[in-house]
């Protein structure tokens, strides 16, 4: 009998697209796929960064993404220089969620004609100027033509220590989950950009700045590392319901998560009022903030919170870790229900 042709649903024989598996579909179907030579490689697919050893007492990170015009950014949104330094901090936000210190960068390019040369001396004056705080460099890359989009591909390299490198699949029953920042900011800024919504400038341009300069945490993801109470992170990047369920799936968890816990800014809660959207569905499912979600001991709680805040850095308790495999949001009026993953998925959402 012939063999079922790859990436087919073999009831039906009707070969699968990628919206029918999701991205996080697609890369559990190719992860087997992966490694070839196993020597030296702690960590493949499936976490913020490949982890590697190398000569030496830390492991090397790296981290790779896409940002793809009218799918990531619009040009218009925001000038070059913010283009360009976003680029940068998405990848070091990676290199964070594993506790790293970031290194070197190499930035890959498909540019169509459109785009003309003043504006890419300003893309990458942003990201020179971004990685300059962090003491990276930008050692290549390539670039090509595109035929209608412009494509932005950026891989960043970092290290940490062995015995402090920060996995998803780590957790453990009983820790706590803890956010380094507030959410939802980012999400409601790309809701006002995309539809064109005008509010005072007090309420609307935190949001659509934390939508186009986001921070890395960098400095929040050594603290945790060093910390010695932190069992696992992750940056959120697809929305915290979405990222959640990344370290529960790994750690092989379930989790309560407290909704009047979770951080939340003045601006946003004001353009949730003015405009009539529910704030929750920001922060729950919007991404793009880059801040970190972690675990942390019970037992090294308060030492963690002592040690981010004495460095100047925000620390929100917003829920724990618990045995079993489902995601609990607990309201401030006592009620529960399941936390659906409504975070981004590239192949299920439109853009």
């Amino acid at each position: 009998m012939a063999e079922t042709p790859p990436h087919t649903d073999r009831k039906s024989q009707i070969p699968m697209k990628l919206k029918d598996v999701g991205e996080f579909g697609f890369i559990d179907r190719i992860a087997p796929y992966g490694i070839t030579r196993p020597a030296r490689v702690v960590k493949g697919i499936g976490d913020d960064c490949a982890v590697m050893e190398f000569d030496g007492p830390d492991y090397l990170l790296v981290t790779t993404d896409l940002l793809v015009e009218r799918i990531h950014f619009q040009l218009d949104w925001g000038w070059p220089e913010l283009m360009g330094a976003k680029s940068l901090a998405i990848q070091l936000s990676d290199i964070a969620a594993c506790g790293g210190r970031p290194l070197d960068a190499f930035i890959s390019l498909a540019v169509p004609d459109r785009v003309d040369v003043e504006w890419l001396d300003r893309f990458y004056r942003g990201i020179t100027e971004y990685g300059r705080a962090f003491q990276v460099n930008v050692l290549g890359g390539d670039t090509t033509s595109s035929k209608s989009d412009l494509i932005i591909n950026v891989a960043v390299t970092g290290q940490v220590p062995r015995d402090q490198v920060m996995f998803r699949h780590t957790a453990k029953p009983g820790d706590a989950l803890i956010l380094t920042g507030a959410i939802g900011d980012s999400a409601a800024g790309c809701h006002l950009l995309q539809y064109s919504i005008s509010l005072p400038g007090e309420i609307r341009e935190p949001l659509i700045m934390a939508h186009l300069a986001p921070r890395a945490h960098v400095k929040e993801g050594r603290l945790l590392a060093s910390s010695g109470s932190c069992t696992a992170a992750i940056d959120i990047s697809d929305g915290l319901s979405s990222d959640l369920g990344h370290i529960c799936d790994e750690s092989k968890l379930g989790a309560v998560v407290h909704a009047d816990a979770l951080p939340r800014s003045e601006p946003l809660l004001e353009a949730a009022a003015r405009i009539g959207s529910d704030p929750l569905h920001w922060m729950l499912n919007g991404g793009e903030d880059y801040v970190l979600l972690a675990a942390v001991r019970p037992e090294g709680l308060d030492a963690v919170k002592a040690l981010l805040e004495a460095e100047g850095c925000a620390i929100h308790v917003i829920g724990m870790l618990v045995e079993g495999n489902d995601i609990i949001l607990k309201r401030a009026d006592g009620t529960e229900a399941p936390l659906p993953r409504g975070g981004w998925d590239h192949f299920r959402q439109e853009p």
